[in-house]
């Protein structure tokens, strides 16, 4: 099979203007991830889309596609999904950029090796992922559009973008003269939502989804700090953190639930309070807790997904140890 592996910021997305470090560093670390499982696979054509500054990236044996600063990079990748069976994209969802890959693939006729389009649609705007959970039971993070409840909660207040990635656009404030500062910094709050801010410990998943039906690969412990102007960082993770994963795995039968058009690796970030659990976001889309899940398992999480196009995938891992991953 020809797969095309599309890392968005690595691979062009910000061809002509300087490429954001931290976001870079994360997309090239789950690049790299992903080509080296491909390549062990070892049963499939590979090519990437690469901006002219990455292209010390791609291992031998993988077909480079070079972006130059001149170029239309959705021309480009479009272009190249015309000599390609499957692609998989590898993208943030701000400004429907990881919507806009999944569409253009499936208008092909090509097999994505992520969620669809539509799904993206759904777990990309986080109001609408918290109606989701909401209405399916599930527990969540009490979440408003900043436009219509712009009021501080006394325990702190996150902000966020309703379409960020990560932590990008992140912010949190523990008092009020912060918050009317940062209120009036921000344009169309509309585009924003507010949270009380929930002490405990920040966890991701690492899931593998398909048709209603999900398996937790690894939990993960997620490193937030906080930086200058509230803006919240993610530096780090832990992934496969040991911790007992049956209450984890119930969760993600539920999420499999309300959302069926999940597939493939999905990343889904948490707050454990006290003893609960309480659901943050759901990314459909590899997750820098990804690069960690080799040497913490043992298991080519490549493999599986492409064993999802067939039937199902059964993880057996060969190890069990935490990997950290730094993101800074």
């Amino acid at each position: 099979m020809k797969i095309l592996i599309f890392e968005y910021i690595n691979g062009g997305g910000f061809a002509d203007t300087e490429l954001p470090p931290s976001l870079a560093r994360e997309g090239l670390l789950m690049l790299t991830a992903v080509l080296n499982d491909l390549i062990a696979n070892g049963e499939h054509e590979l090519s990437v889309l690469l901006d002219q500054r990455c292209v010390h990236a791609a291992p031998q044996g993988v077909n480079v596609i070079t972006v130059k600063p001149e170029d239309d990079v959705l021309t480009v990748f479009t272009q190249a999904l015309r000599q390609c069976d499957a692609v998989l994209p590898i993208a943030p969802e701000t400004k429907q950029i990881l919507w806009t890959l999944c569409a253009t693939v499936e208008a092909a006729g090509k097999r994505l090796l992520s969620s669809s389009a539509s799904a993206v649609a759904k777990t990309a705007d986080k109001m609408e992922t918290f109606a989701i959970l909401s209405a399916h039971h599930i527990t969540t993070v009490p979440s408003h559009r900043l436009d219509k409840y712009p009021h501080f909660h006394e325990q702190g207040t996150v902000i966020k973008a309703r379409d960020g990635a990560g932590c990008e656009n992140c912010f949190v404030c523990y008092n009020e003269d912060d918050f009317e500062r940062l209120l009036v910094s921000l344009h169309h709050p509309e585009h924003y939502l507010i949270q009380p801010f929930i002490k405990g410990i920040a966890l991701s998943l690492s899931v593998l989804f398909k048709q209603g039906m999900g398996t937790v690969l690894s939990v993960n412990r997620q490193f937030i700090s906080i930086h200058e102007n509230q803006r919240l960082k993610l530096t780090g993770c832990e992934v496969n953190c040991h911790v007992e994963k049956t209450a984890f795995q119930t969760i993600v039968n539920q999420i499999a639930q309300a959302f069926p058009d999940l597939w493939g690796y999905v990343g889904i970030d948490l707050i454990k309070h006290d003893e609960q659990l309480l659901v943050v976001e759901i990314n459909p889309r590899l997750t820098s807790s990804y690069t960690g899940i080799g040497a913490a398992l043992g298991i080519n999480v490549m493999e599986l997904v492409l064993q999802l196009l067939e039937g199902d995938a059964k993880p057996i891992p060969t190890k069990n140890q935490t990997i950290r991953i730094q993101l800074t």
